[in-house]
């Protein structure tokens, strides 16, 4: 596919209009999947203590970079995400506070959010997040999922054989997921990569490619997900967020982490197979998280969730 990645000129164009030389710079981290999903929207650079990513072509269809670069700077206004320098959505390129290992700084990982210090520096961060400005527009994980669904159709792909048990069963949670939720401003990702971990326990939210006004029980749900496949030790940092342990809200957020499951596994299944970057494991992660969703689906409390999270239980 001609243009699909970020090129030489494309990154040198992005520094130049963010006021970067270009020269002696070093690239960022390569795209990885699996098993940490790092870097795949996105080239990046690390020049003069900033740092530049321009979105690749091939990826930028679906993601509203006006509220992706808005989230990002309301983010950083709010001490919870790195300093915004310059942007420009039309070339999908952001220049932010380059948060280094020499300052102290690194990428969190699994592990990291099992530790409570790290769990209640995240949720803290998170509900900062929520309370900063509205923004113009909706992230709809569902109209995402049909989006997608259609556009396998579109280009002949092969979706998964049970697809339409998928999307039926994924849909009873919709009535109630749809209902009885304040819109926040979201990021909609739970990759524990994209959270960054600095002196003094602190914590900074990174990547807001996917922002949105959203129910921030899915911000919460897909971020307790990554941290743990154990709902009981999922509870302290829903209660960290919330200030205190509900049923309704819990069962709330684990449903969206669900919803969450089937979109990730959908988009990663169709850049399998319309990317150009084969060294990806685009296909490894989808059927992680397909899994990881089909038996969240045949787990007989599934049910149960759904009349929690719509008081009925």
């Amino acid at each position: 596919m001609s243009g699909a990645l970020v090129t030489n000129e494309m990154m040198a164009a992005a520094c130049a209009a963010a006021g970067l030389a270009r020269d002696g710079g070093r690239p960022g981290p390569a795209p990885l999947a699996s098993p940490s999903y790092l870097a795949l929207e996105s080239a990046s650079v690390l020049t003069g203590g900033v740092f530049l990513k321009v979105m690749h072509p091939e990826m930028r269809e679906g993601f509203d970079l006006d509220a992706a670069m808005t989230l990002a700077r309301q983010a950083g206004a709010a001490g919870v995400g790195p300093q915004v320098l310059w942007s420009d959505a039309a070339q999908g390129a952001i220049a932010m506070e380059a948060l280094t290992e020499a300052d102290g700084w690194r990428r969190a990982m699994q592990k990291d959010l099992q530790e409570p210090p790290v769990l209640a520096g995240a949720m803290a961060a998170l509900k900062a997040l929520h309370a900063t400005p509205a923004l113009a527009t909706r992230f709809d994980p569902f109209v995402q999922i049909d989006a997608q669904i259609a556009e396998f159709g579109r280009i002949g792909a092969p979706l998964p054989d049970d697809i339409g048990w998928l999307r039926r069963v994924i849909g009873a949670a919709e009535p109630v997921l749809r209902t009885g939720a304040t819109l926040a401003p979201c990021r909609n990702d739970g990759s524990a990569s994209n959270l960054m971990l600095g002196p003094g326990g602190a914590v900074r939210l990174v990547d807001y490619d996917r922002a949105g006004m959203n129910d921030p029980l899915y911000d919460l749900g897909v971020l307790l997900a990554e941290a743990t496949d154990f709902e009981r030790d999922m509870q302290a940092g829903f209660a960290a967020y919330a200030g205190g342990f509900d049923d309704a809200g819990f069962a709330r957020a684990r449903l969206w982490s669900f919803v969450d499951d089937m979109l990730h596994a959908l988009w990663s299944r169709l850049k399998a197979r319309t990317s150009v970057r084969g060294g990806v494991e685009w296909l490894k992660y989808g059927e992680w998280r397909l899994m990881r969703l089909r038996m969240a689906l045949n787990h007989p409390q599934f049910e149960q969730k759904i009349r929690l999270a719509g008081g009925a239980a």
